[in-house]
């Protein structure tokens, strides 16, 4: 009797789940839609939503292969714009390169190095047989230019930087370098190979050698192992001089 009982009670929740879980793997297999059920189902709906089943699919595709047009469209253009990006950087390196020579060049840069200082400074001395013991422009003029033949890549002259346009002159009693006035003693500085600038300016017969002639105190030439020059800063506007057309 008791078993009788247990087997009634244990039947009781059984069935009812039984049954519940059939009903919902139909349900759940009713839902499940694939391409091949939605035909058969599509009759069923109502005609609105019969239009929008039937269309979704051939939308959602066609939306699918324009996105991927322009997705590609896309990695395309931004291809091109790195390899355009690494061009320029590569042509904007070799110009900023060039660009950095010709202003070196021109003297349009600080500039350092080794090289030499010369003094120049009037004599003490009294003037007798009329022998000039004062420093003048052709002076300081032809010591630069001794040094540009030397070998010299940047000359400074009292911290005035000298380019291929630098005039110096004697305005009266005073030396103008780019017309900016000077006094004595007269500083050049020059970067290069500092045993060569010192053997072409200690040769005899050279300019130095001519001023020592009145007074070696005159003179005075040291070595630098590093020296530090200004860029030129007189005019750089041309007036008259042009690029030819066929060389731009």
């Amino acid at each position: 009797m008791n078993v009788f009982a247990t087997r009634i009670s244990h039947n009781s929740w059984v069935v009812p789940v039984t049954a519940m879980c059939l009903v919902l793997g139909f349900m759940m297999s009713l839902a499940w839609v694939t391409g091949k059920n939605r035909e058969t189902r599509t009759p069923y709906l109502a005609g609105d939503q019969q239009e929008r089943v039937l269309a979704a699919p051939a939308e959602f595709e066609a939306r699918f292969a324009k996105l991927q047009v322009e997705v590609n469209k896309l990695r395309s253009d931004k291809t091109k714009l790195e390899n355009a990006l690494a061009s320029q950087t590569g042509t904007a390196k070799v110009l900023n390169e060039s660009l950095q020579d010709v202003k070196a060049f021109a003297g349009l840069t600080e500039a350092d190095g080794p090289g030499v200082v010369i003094t120049l400074q009037d004599s003490n001395r009294p003037p007798a047989l009329g022998i000039d013991v004062i420093i003048h422009d052709i002076d300081v003029l032809r010591v630069v230019n001794e040094i540009w033949a030397s070998g010299a890549d940047a000359i400074s002259v009292n911290n005035h930087r000298v380019a291929s346009t630098s005039s110096i002159r004697c305005v009266g009693p005073v030396i103008h370098v780019d017309g900016v006035p000077i006094a004595s003693p007269v500083v050049i500085r020059a970067i290069g190979d500092t045993d060569t600038l010192l053997g072409a300016m200690n040769m005899p017969l050279s300019v130095l050698s001519e001023i020592r002639g009145t007074d070696p105190a005159m003179v005075r030439t040291e070595r630098a192992k590093r020296l530090h020059l200004p860029a030129y800063a007189g005019p750089t506007t041309r007036r008259f001089a042009t690029v030819p057309k066929d060389k731009k």
